[in-house]
């Protein structure tokens, strides 16, 4: 698998994966993105305006995963002030997605995601994720995300995750 920064060019794949994400959520009766008017909140403009954030990782000229690396996140915080086990710069990992065919491509772009940290001087990975959706709470930690709290934003209700990648 190839990885890169995602361009404009990237926006298009990357809403058709989280398409396929949906269908696959609706087919094995999964409750998150397809219940959440997910396309709502992040209809095409938002792919635009953020595209610059996230990666990609393509197979045979076809992206395949896609994830957004952002530098901070309100649902870290709480009266302003950032929480969580550990203090430092972070990146905040989000929309995570991809092809349900292409397995492992997802843990192929969380171990890119951690060298690609080291490599731009971030020690800290942090992501949220649904709670009740007990096999991503597995797949986090099994990848070495620890929970430590909770967030809520609207009718999406998660668990915060951190991982250190080197001693802070």
């Amino acid at each position: 698998m190839i990885f890169r920064k995602a361009s404009l060019q990237d926006v298009d794949p990357i809403m058709t994966l989280v398409q396929l994400r949906i269908d696959w959520m609706n087919a094995v009766g999964l409750h998150q993105w397809n219940e959440t008017d997910y396309f709502g909140r992040y209809p095409h403009h938002y792919w635009e305006q953020h595209i610059s954030s996230f990666l990609v990782g393509e197979e045979q000229g076809r992206v395949v995963v896609a994830i957004a690396l952002y530098s901070e996140d309100v649902r870290w915080t709480r009266d302003g002030v950032y929480t969580g086990s550990h203090t430092g710069d972070a990146f905040y990992l989000h929309h995570l997605v991809t092809d349900p065919a292409v397995p492992g491509a997802g843990r192929a772009m969380m171990l890119y995601v951690e060298s690609y940290a080291i490599q731009h001087g971030i020690n800290l990975l942090r992501l949220d994720s649904a709670v009740g959706n007990h096999a991503l709470e597995k797949y986090y930690s099994d990848l070495g995300y620890t929970a430590c709290g909770t967030c809520h934003h609207q009718l999406y209700h998660g668990i915060l995750r951190e991982k250190v990648l080197r001693p802070l």
